[in-house]
């Protein structure tokens, strides 16, 4: 089931709220297949405005928590969870969650718990590969013609895409193919995952591209998909256990994996939803595990801010356990392009400059993130269902995350400026 492209309206003080799509043709949802959508989410000052329109000074009463702000958004788009949390200086400094791990069920969801991340897990393959081209295992320039100069099924028109190409959506792949998926779905289930993802180049670049001069993005999870495949195939290791070991490991992401988070046994995790149904976490409750460098994985949220603040140190040109260079590389869209390798990068008067951003969704569940390096912050939110209703409380619950933080950052100045006004230099 793919998401119609459309666009939300949303309260407006100087900017709007609301979801559009990026290449996106618009058609109605199709039932019985899961798919990742893409949706760039057009925050700019959104429900800040009325989360922080009074203060407690001024109303004479405290203002709502942040758990009571994410239920109220909850409840009025009728989703069965909504988490999210903030970030500043690389530390969580805000994180709530609130709802039902699946709907039927009283177990409520916890800050502990995992998420679906979508293609928000884009910027971690993009970022799991520059670690291969780092280590020499493969280049940017690298081709697909010389990786699989012996799959016969390879048209020409392919052989010059390069990897740097495919994860910035511009090698000429369509957003969709029924048949490589269909193809997938048919494989026996112990099919060793490299061998699904040769299947899946087979199929896919058996057909044409839609363009061959990669001047324009077209948003296709099967780029991604290909260049797991390209790296499988320089490295002969599965990609899984390439992303464990040269990203989950080093940024100790021990609660991060691939798939539908939980168990079929028990509620032990929160449910993706369907319709309002939730789904047992099982093959069929994700998109195939042979594109899950488009965005299989799922995370605690702590596990997710940890990765998210290593793109942030790299974004401010702090040292960290990756080279700064080299995730800024990652941050940097083509001249004249807005998606960079695995991020958008768009410009509000809020970040005060550019941001990164992207969201994910495999219509089972959505998130959505906003990095903003000018002001050290990151905000992130995540329900376990997918639509319309769902991307618009998460841009809902990154306002409340916004607030929270201006709120903070108001309160650090004024005990500053006290501090000035009665003129005492001495501690």
């Amino acid at each position: 089931m793919a998401i119609a492209s459309s666009r939300w309206g949303g309260p407006s003080i100087e900017l709007n709220v609301g979801t559009s799509s990026v290449n996106h043709d618009d058609r109605r949802p199709r039932p019985r297949r899961l798919e990742f959508s893409m949706i760039e989410t057009v925050l700019a000052g959104l429900v800040i405005g009325a989360s922080m329109s009074a203060s407690p000074a001024a109303s004479g009463a405290a203002p709502p928590s942040v758990a009571e702000r994410f239920d109220e958004i909850r409840v009025r788009a009728d989703l069965p969870a909504l988490a999210g949390f903030a970030m500043k200086a690389g530390e969580i400094v805000v994180i709530d969650a609130v709802g039902v791990r699946a709907r039927g069920e009283e177990t409520g969801v916890t800050t502990r718990d995992r998420w679906h991340l979508g293609s928000c897990g884009k910027a971690m393959s993009a970022t799991v590969l520059d670690q291969l081209v780092a280590r020499g295992d493969v280049a940017w320039d690298t081709t697909i013609g010389e990786v699989f100069a012996d799959v016969d099924e390879v048209l020409p028109a392919w052989h010059d895409v390069t990897l740097r190409r495919l994860v910035q959506h511009r090698s000429g792949l369509p957003e969709d193919a029924r048949e490589a998926l269909l193809a997938l779905r048919m494989m026996p289930l112990e099919t060793p995952l490299p061998d699904q993802r040769l299947k899946l180049v087979r199929v896919v670049l058996s057909e044409p591209p839609v363009e061959t001069d990669g001047s324009k993005m077209r948003y296709s999870n099967f780029g991604y998909a290909i260049a797991a495949a390209m790296a499988e195939r320089r490295t002969g290791r599965a990609w899984e256990s390439m992303c464990r070991e040269h990203l989950f490991g080093p940024l100790g992401m021990s609660e991060t994996d691939f798939g539908a988070p939980g168990s079929m046994e028990a509620v032990d995790q929160p449910r993706g939803h369907l319709n309002g149904v939730p789904i047992p976490p099982s093959a069929f409750a994700d998109n195939p595990q042979a594109i899950s460098a488009a965005g299989t994985i799922h995370a605690t949220m702590t596990d997710w801010s940890r990765f998210l603040a290593a793109h942030l140190d790299a974004a401010r040109g702090e040292p960290g356990l990756f080279n700064p260079e080299r995730l800024q590389s990652l941050q940097r869209p083509p001249a004249g392009g807005q998606y960079a390798s695995g991020w958008m990068v768009r410009r509000r008067d809020w970040a005060r400059g550019p941001i990164l951003t992207h969201n994910g969704t495999n219509t089972l569940w959505f998130a959505v993130v906003w990095m903003s390096p000018a002001r050290d912050w990151v905000m992130a939110a995540v329900t376990n269902q997918g639509g319309p209703k769902a991307a618009q409380a998460c841009d809902e619950a990154i306002g409340v995350l916004i607030g929270e933080l201006r709120r903070l950052e108001q309160a650090e100045t004024i005990p500053a400026m006290e501090k000035i006004e009665t003129g005492s230099g001495s501690e």
